[in-house]
């Protein structure tokens, strides 16, 4: 004999009584209410693999920026014109 949770009132109840005793609930229904729910497996949060993930994510994000940040470092660009002398040997 085993003691469970009654799901309409909270209270405790054997597993071998018909009904609750206290709100009068059928423990065949309490039965089939627990069958038909599907076990939920670990959660997102709670998953290594989902934090490991989350984690190379951002850390892949932030070295982007550092990177793409590094690379335009504010200098000008060379915007003198460029000239060329004479004429290109194709031009006739």
């Amino acid at each position: 004999m085993a003691l469970v949770d009654c799901p309409e009132c909270g209270h405790q109840i054997s597993t071998l009584a018909a009904a609750c005793p206290h709100c009068g609930f059928p423990q065949a229904e309490a039965a089939l209410l627990t069958e038909a729910r599907p076990s939920r497996g670990p959660s997102r949060w709670t998953d290594p693999g989902f934090w490991i993930i989350l984690v190379g994510l951002i850390i892949v994000i932030v070295m982007s920026v550092l990177i793409l940040r590094h690379t335009d470092d504010g200098a000008p660009e060379d915007t003198t014109p460029t000239t060329t002398v004479g004429a290109p040997a194709w031009v006739t």
